[in-house]
C-alpha cells in the first residue's frame, strides 16, 4: 500500500481488497447457472437447458466452460473434455482436449460436442459471450446440423450466478492463473515476483501482471476543487477490464475505524478508472479496491 498527502491535506490510500475466493474448490461445482434463467433456444433444436439437473449443468470459470447442457431433442451437450491438457484453456486440437474457453473478458470461443448432432461452434461470427457484471449470456452458437442457437431470446435468458476461479492450488491461488503467469504451480502467494510491492495474491485479486513491475493497482491522480467546486474530489486509478472497483474512505488509518463505501453498488461499474464525488472533510483517507466479478 502507498500513502500520499496532497497540498490540500486530502489523503488517499490505494489498496487491493483480499476477498474470500469462494465457489472455487478443486472439485467441479454442480452448475453456476441460475435455476430460473437457464435456457438457450435454437429453431431446429428447441430449448437447451444449461442448468440441466443441477448437478451436471454448465460451469463458468475465468478460463473455461465445463459441464453439460441438456436438450430434450438431442440429449447431452458436452462443453469440455475435462481439465485442459495445459491446465489453462482448451487447445481444441484433439478429441481429448476440446471445449469452450472464456478469454477472461467474457468472450466464449471453442467447441462443444453432442453425440446426436456433432460439434457446436462458439465462434466470432455469433460472438457468444457472458456479461461479467450481470452474468447474462448473449450471442449465438453455430451447429452444422442444427443451425444457429441463441443464448438470449425475447422469451428467455441464460444467466450464470457465478464466475469461478477454476481449481485452486493448495496455496489458495487458482492453478490456471499460476500456469498462465508462471508456467508452474506451487507459487508463493506472499511472494512478489516483480518487486512492485504487491504480493502475487494481491496481483491475482487485482487482475494485474505479477511479472510486470509497472502493472499494479494504484491511484494515479487526485484533484480537489475540480470545476471550481471546493468539496469535489476527482480520483483516477489504474484499472483492468476484468475487475470491478469500489471506493471507500475513513477519517484515520488507526484501527478499529472501519472503511466505509462511498457509493453503494459502485463495484458494479466494470473497468472504471475514475470517479468524481463530494467530500466536506479535508482530512480523509481513500482506497480503491478491486473485486472479481460474480465471485
Amino acid at each position: 500500500m502507498k500513502l500520499m498527502k496532497s497540498k490540500l491535506t486530502l489523503r488517499f490510500l490505494a489498496a487491493v481488497l483480499v476477498l474470500a475466493l469462494g465457489w472455487a474448490g478443486s472439485a467441479r461445482a454442480g452448475t453456476t447457472i441460475n435455476a430460473v434463467n437457464k435456457y438457450a433456444y435454437g429453431a431446429n433444436i428447441g430449448w437447451l437447458n444449461a442448468y440441466a439437473d443441477g448437478i451436471n449443468g454448465a460451469v463458468v470459470t475465468d478460463y473455461t466452460l465445463s459441464g453439460f447442457i441438456y436438450a430434450a431433442n438431442v440429449g447431452w451437450i458436452n462443453l469440455g473434455s475435462g481439465a485442459p491438457a495445459n491446465g489453462i484453456r482448451y487447445q481444441n486440437l484433439s478429441a481429448g482436449d476440446f471445449g469452450v474457453n472464456n478469454d477472461g473478458l467474457g468472450n466464449l470461443r471453442g467447441y462443444a460436442w453432442a453425440a446426436n448432432v456433432g460439434w457446436l461452434n462458439f465462434e466470432n461470427t455469433g460472438a457468444p459471450a457472458v456479461n461479467l457484471v450481470t452474468g447474462q449470456f448473449s450471442g449465438y452458437v453455430w451447429s452444422e446440423n442444427c443451425g444457429w442457437i441463441s443464448l438470449s431470446t425475447a422469451f428467455s435468458s441464460l444467466q450464470t450466478d457465478h464466475i469461478l476461479t477454476g481449481p485452486l492450488d493448495v496455496n489458495g491461488l487458482p492453478i490456471p492463473w499460476e500456469l498462465a503467469n508462471f508456467g508452474a504451480t506451487g507459487i508463493n502467494p506472499n511472494g512478489d515476483a516483480d518487486h512492485d510491492g504487491q504480493s502475487n495474491l494481491a496481483e491475482y485479486l487485482a487482475g494485474t501482471d505479477p511479472n510486470n513491475a509497472g502493472d499494479y493497482l494504484h491511484i494515479t491522480s487526485i484533484v480537489r476543487g475540480a470545476a471550481g467546486d471546493p468539496i469535489r474530489v476527482d480520483l483516477m486509478w489504474t484499472y483492468k477490464l476484468t475487475r470491478l472497483y469500489r471506493l471507500e474512505h475513513r477519517p484515520t488509518l488507526s484501527p478499529p475505524t472501519p472503511w466505509q463505501q462511498y457509493v453503494t453498488g459502485f463495484e458494479s461499474l466494470l473497468g472504471w478508472s475514475n470517479y468524481a464525488f463530494h467530500d466536506t472533510s479535508s482530512n480523509s483517507f481513500y482506497r480503491v479496491e478491486a473485486v472479481r466479478p460474480l465471485p
